[in-house]
Parts: C-alpha cells; structure tokens; sequence
C-alpha cells in the first residue's frame, strides 16, 4: 500500500508538471509578425483557418507559446511519452454540411483508471477521472456536442484514435490523415429493417433505383419502380405528369427527385422495427417468400457511407408534418404497428418509414444483417 502511494503521488506531481507548461501555451495561431490571429483578426480565423494554418512541431510550439488544440495535443505527446506515461490521442469532429468542428485531446490511463487530459478547451481544462475508456470517451462525445449545439441535430460524430502526424501539415491533410486512423465504435445499436426477396443476390447489398438506372440494369429498375407509378401520377400532386398514362425512365427518376428531394432516387427505404407474422395474413404470407435484414443506423463505418437519411412524413398529421431521429428513437414497437392495416393493397402504407441515401448509389452487404421472422 505504501509503494502504491507513493506512485500516486508521483504520478500526480508529473501530471501537474505538464499542465504547468502547457499552461504557458495560449490557444490560436500567431502570424508573420508574432500577432495571434484569434484576437487581431477573428474574421481572417473564422474564414481563412484552412489556408493559413499548419501543423507545429512541439519545438515550434513552445517557442511560438499560442497554438490550436491539433498543436498542444503533440506537445502532451513529446511530455507524456518523456515521462515514460501510457496515453492514447483522439480526434473528435461533427460532420454537418460545410462545418466541420474538431477536437484533440490526450488520455492516459493509471492504476486502472482512465483520464482525460485537457488544457486547450477552457470550459473542460483539467484532468478528469473515468472506470473505463468507454465512459471517457463518451463524456467527451457529451460536451462536445453540448459546446456544438448550433449544429443539426442529425449530423453525424466520429472519434478517431491517431498516432503522430507528420509535421506542418495543413488543415485539408490533417483531417486526411484522420481518415486512415482508428475509428471509434462508441455508439449504441439503433436498427432500421428491410424486407427483401428469397432469391435475390445480396452480394452486393441493397440497390437504389438510381444504381440500376445508372448501370443499365433496366430489367431490374422497371420491375422496381412500379409500385411508384400510381402515386406519381395521382397521390404526390406533381403537376408535369397528371394526365399522364405511363412515364419513362427518366420521368420516373425525376418525379421522384421532384417529390422528395435530390436524394429522391437514391433513397432505399428502412422500416424503424421488423413487421412479424401475427400482423396480419398478409405479413404471414409475405414472410414465406421475403427475408428480413436490419442495418445499424449508429454504426460509425455505416454512417461514414451515408450522405442523407429522410426521416419521412407523419402520415396521422393532415399537415405532413416531417419526421426527425426522435421520433423514431422514442415511438415504441406496439404504438408503431398500431397504424398497420392489413386490409390495404398497399399495406405498410400507414408505417411510417426512413430513406437512406448512400455514397454510390447502394447500402453495401457488409452493413446489413440477416434475422429471423417472429
């Protein structure tokens, strides 16, 4: 117990040591005349920060004493790893259009405890104790978000564990070489299901009417895009094809995009649960030449590949109110099927349900998993 203490307590004299140095570094970025940018010219930061910035060694840095969080995190590094200290870099940013908010930050671990070291975000500076990585790293996810709530509330958050960049890389290749670094799996399972032929080949996955019709795989494309057909006509209001009795390809394709967007033929479409047998006679009889896959929406490889989700209409609101990801993380099972009737001809009409657009068209195999009927 004595030698225990005594490594405590050295271990806390050389985490203060090093936030003392790094308390002699000021966030920002200096220009050609030792000014920081930050305080002389915040509109130059907020506009110009790609184009000026680079990466400094930590030599660089504790001469210069100003520098981002992307700077001092590679200062910690050279301290921890001179201090013979286990540590571990990450790099958290949110993905919301052309914003792209990033954070560094140094852990390390001690007598099997985990600890976020911080220095450059002000509201968190200090060291902070955890039990296991995992809550770690979703705290940091939690504040982040909090201190980004400008953001939409549907973009999408990655962690990256990353070991030491090449110096004075630019912003553009920083988060290039975040890329191939490890990607964090933090998030909880939140799955979408689709229903699916027997005898369809699932080697490639899910294709999206905009894939067969790019890749000529006419056949496939007109026998998919039927079920469309009365509804472009007569249900969706788009005034360029009423009175029209049957459209081309390329109409099918664009009222589509005219009615939900310009992901409208891109979309592949996800029910929030699984539909089971006891439904109605239909789903019993649809479950004997259909499967079920189920794709986790929270999975950060899936959502690396996602460039939209449409969150669909409520289809009780006269007023089609839009949808968001709450209400699917909050609707139950049973309030869901609640609206199913298995009296219609188009009976999962009344399920509310999500579009997906993915990057090249197609929702890749290796993302959807394969489940038994109930």
């Amino acid at each position: 117990m004595i030698l225990m203490k005594i490594g405590v307590k050295k271990m806390e004299q050389k985490i203060n040591n090093i936030m003392n140095l790094m308390d002699s570094i000021e966030y920002g970025f200096k220009d050609e005349n030792g000014k920081n940018i930050i305080n002389t010219n915040p509109q130059k930061w907020d506009d110009e920060f790609y184009k000026f910035y680079y990466l400094q060694t930590p030599d660089e840095l504790l001469k210069s004493k100003c520098g981002v969080c992307w700077d001092q995190v590679e200062l910690e590094r050279k301290l921890f790893q001179d201090n013979n200290i286990k540590f571990k870099t990450y790099f958290i940013y949110m993905v919301d259009h052309d914003m792209l908010p990033s954070h560094t930050f140094l852990t390390y671990e001690n007598n099997n405890k985990y600890y976020w070291f911080e220095h450059s975000w002000s509201a968190y500076k200090g060291v902070h104790e955890y039990k296991s990585e995992l809550e770690l790293l979703l705290d940091v996810k939690k504040n982040f978000m909090k201190e980004h709530n400008y953001v939409s509330e549907n973009c999408f958050l990655y962690i990256y564990e990353y070991q030491k960049p090449k110096k004075h890389i630019t912003c553009d290749e920083f988060y290039q070489y975040i890329e191939t670094q490890k990607l964090m799996k933090i998030n909880k399972p939140f799955y979408f299901y689709h229903l699916v032929n027997k005898n369809v080949d699932m080697s490639n996955g899910l294709l999206s009417l905009q894939y067969m019709y790019d890749n000529k795989m006419y056949d496939l494309f007109d026998k998919n895009v039927l079920k469309y057909k009365d509804r472009i006509l007569n249900d969706w209001d788009i005034k360029k094809y009423k009175g029209k009795s049957n459209l081309t390809r390329e109409e099918y394709m664009d009222a589509l995009n005219i009615f939900r967007g310009k992901y409208g033929s891109n979309y592949i479409y996800f029910f929030r649960y699984p539909p089971y047998k006891n439904l109605g006679n239909k789903i019993n009889e649809l479950s004997k030449y259909k499967d079920i896959y189920r794709i986790n929406i929270n999975d950060e490889e899936v959502q690396k590949s996602i460039t939209d989700i449409f969150y669909g209409y409520d289809m009780s609101d006269s007023d089609q109110q839009l949808l968001n990801r709450k209400y699917y993380e909050n609707i139950s099972e049973e309030e869901y099927f609640s609206k199913y009737d298995d009296t219609l001809s188009m009976n999962f009409s009344t399920l509310n349900h999500i579009g997906i657009s993915f990057q090249n068209g197609y929702c890749p195999s290796q993302f959807l998993e394969q489940i038994n009927w109930e």
